[in-house]
């Protein structure tokens, strides 16, 4: 039998590939099940770290983690009799990863993705560009998304996502795998609006940040906000998505959480961007990814024949063809007409 059906067992052996942030609150999240947390690092130390102090040397090193955790650097190691895998690891470079460790993946063990972005070098949704990188070999894949930031996730306060399979049953294992009374996850079959939320919203969150910069109210804010979301609706749509996805947690949900928070590292970009600071000294500072991601959204917008005014304008203000100031009246001066219009 298939492990991605196999839920006799109480408690399954968990390998999270990447113990960043977002991989450590997500250990830290099966692991409140009882479930035997491995998490996969490259850096020996951080993994003694984890194993001898119980702390994530390198990220989130304030909190003590549970004993049922461990770490290795050993790939090998960490997959042997795994029951499910949470991929953690950056965006951009994992279709290269599982393109060179995919001999040591078993190809009948569900991964459940956490990236919430593009494959910028082929505009691809990254669950597309990692199953081109496996061979296209059948791999159950399901994506996780949602508004939670890692460190509210390790502090225990109540958060919600969402997870979504092709195959109900196998979001079903996840979230039995990781809900508890501190993290709700529910589950959707659609994985198209569940990954174009998650990415997409960046690009959005950079524009709010220019929001904030300019010292707007929240007048500003919330109709940039939802009329941003009727844009990633109508492209997903386009793209074979649900719109109801973008009206739950991974759509206007996720939104919200990176428009309207400091914590957030696009709405940072985006404050810093219209104060004057050039943009490649903010990305030399920190990964941004609704920087790229928002060109590509332009891309997707031609393609599928969309107006997505409000995605142009951020994308032209990143890239200098249009100044911040000038943002609000440009988009004011467009003519309303109905409202679902995008």
């Amino acid at each position: 039998m298939s492990n991605i059906i196999n839920t006799e067992k109480k408690h399954l052996k968990v390998v999270v590939l990447g113990m960043g942030n977002y991989g450590t609150a997500m250990a830290y999240a099966a692991s409140r099940n009882g479930h035997h947390v491995v998490g996969w690092c490259r850096d020996t130390k951080q993994a003694a770290s984890i194993n001898k102090q119980h702390v994530n040397s390198k990220y989130l090193s304030s909190f003590t983690l549970p004993t049922n955790i461990h770490a290795t650097s050993d790939l090998l190691e960490a997959l042997i009799a795994v029951d499910l895998i949470i991929h953690a690891l950056p965006c951009q470079s994992s279709p290269e990863w599982y393109a060179e460790h995919k001999a040591l993946i078993p190809s009948d063990v569900l991964i459940c993705s956490t990236c919430k972005g593009l494959y910028l070098k082929t505009a691809q949704l990254i669950g597309v560009a990692i199953a081109d990188a496996l061979g296209n070999r059948g791999q159950p894949f399901a994506y996780l998304s949602g508004p939670s930031f890692a460190k509210e996730i390790m502090q225990d306060q109540p958060t919600a996502v969402v997870v979504a399979s092709s195959h109900l049953a196998q979001a079903q294992l996840v979230a039995d795998v990781m809900t508890n009374r501190k993290f709700k996850t529910y589950i959707s079959t659609d994985i198209i609006g569940v990954q174009v939320g998650g990415a997409l919203k960046n690009p959005l969150a950079v524009g709010a940040g220019m929001i904030a910069g300019l010292d707007m109210g929240m007048n500003t804010l919330t109709a940039y906000v939802t009329r941003g979301a009727a844009e990633l609706s109508a492209l997903s749509v386009a793209m074979g998505g649900d719109p109801s996805t973008i009206a739950g947690l991974a759509g206007i949900g996720d939104l919200m959480l990176t428009c309207m928070s400091a914590q957030s590292r696009n709405q940072t970009c985006g404050r810093r961007l219209v104060k004057g600071e050039n943009i490649e000294a903010i990305l030399q500072d920190m990964t941004v990814e609704g920087v790229p991601t928002a060109a590509v959204a332009v891309a997707m917008a031609d393609k599928f024949g969309l107006d997505m005014p409000i995605f142009r304008t951020v994308n032209a203000i990143i890239t200098g063809d249009m100044q911040a100031e000038c943002a609000v009246d440009h988009l004011m001066g467009i003519e309303a007409g109905l409202e679902t219009r995008c």
